[in-house]
């Protein structure tokens, strides 16, 4: 499960890069240079800090199962906006086909990796390219359909396609090629925002501005207005010509409307309050049930990891037993 956490992967690169940097810089200057008594103690601290911020995941992880918990499944013709679960299939709004094996979908995501020898013996497999499809689709169900944008997704997608080859012959390494798909007529749980595509005040605004101002420049129109026949146009007629404008916008808006796909006037995506967003191939409580052991995997290591390296400071610190110390 592919959970972000709702955290800028760039900003955490960022951070983890300054971080290694700061600690690499201690290990040969100051009290934490090498032979120094100090350098391992550092270390507990980084393990400490890192247990730390395992628990904080956890609690993350359980703050989206209650959200998810706490919000009933919606049909989609009758879906409220803001935060909401939608299960239905899969529908094809353009045509779409995952990158390495071709087969059309709606929604993909692709990993390459490289294999690589490591240093002490073995071989494993490092990423050097990634990436996921931005294409809307829509989601079906027996009352209606509705747009899904799966930009920001979180997806929980069981492993479509794997080959491994060698593109440049024996000698050279090899390369492997995972997707996930969801292919049209697939049964799809989303969890996410739902919001309107337009803002149907905004427009009908703007638009009666736009068809007042140009009545204004167009004088053989603007005279059918002056009901006195004085050559002027009276506060009182102009309040007439507004609410003749106005209804002509709300003709034209109804017009559009009647023309437009009703299954694009709605959108379910990521939110900016409740940024949880996923889209998954399984059941809501299968979804509950890996979030669950996932968050009390985090809870319950982080703490330990805390406790751990927290009596090993105190014993390098001679407030506890040396034999508490944890050796690097």
């Amino acid at each position: 499960m592919n959970f972000k956490l709702d955290f800028n992967s760039q900003n955490v690169f960022r951070t983890a890069t300054v971080a290694a940097c700061c600690l690499a810089v201690l290990q040969f200057l100051g009290p934490f240079r090498p032979g120094s008594p100090w350098r391992h103690g550092l270390y507990d601290a980084a393990a400490a800090v890192g247990g730390a911020a395992f628990i904080v995941l956890g609690f993350v992880l359980l703050r989206r199962k209650r959200v998810m918990e706490n919000m009933p499944t919606s049909r989609i013709r009758s879906v409220a906006m803001g935060f909401a679960e939608l299960t239905g299939t899969a529908k094809a709004k353009a045509a779409l086909a995952a990158p390495f094996s071709g087969i059309p979908c709606v929604y993909f995501r692709y990993l390459v990796e490289q294999e690589k020898t490591r240093s002490r013996g073995g071989r494993s497999w490092e990423t050097i390219d990634q990436g996921k499809s931005a294409e809307p689709f829509h989601l079906q169900d027996p009352t209606g359909t509705i747009l899904v944008d799966p930009a920001g997704a979180e997806t929980v997608l069981a492993r479509s396609f794997r080959k491994t080859d060698r593109e440049g012959g024996w000698f050279s390494r090899r390369k492997r090629y995972t997707e996930w798909w969801i292919v049209a007529g697939q049964k799809v749980f989303v969890a996410g925002t739902v919001r309107r595509l337009r803002d149907m005040a905004l427009e009908r605004k703007v638009a009666l501005h736009d068809h007042l101002r140009e009545l204004k420049r167009d004088p053989q129109r603007l005279s059918a207005f002056d009901a006195d026949r004085d050559g002027q146009i009276s506060t009182e007629e102009w309040g007439n010509a507004v609410c003749a404008v106005r209804d002509e916008v709300v003709r034209d808006e109804a017009g559009r409307e009647a023309a437009a796909a009703p299954e694009d006037d709605i959108l379910i995506g990521k939110g900016s309050d409740e940024t949880t967003f996923l889209i998954a191939d399984r059941s809501e409580r299968a979804l509950l049930g890996r979030l669950a052991l996932q968050a009390g995997g985090a809870l319950a290591g982080g703490a330990g990891v805390v406790i751990v390296f927290s009596v090993s400071i105190l014993a390098r610190t001679g407030l506890l037993p040396g034999g508490w110390i944890v050796p690097w």
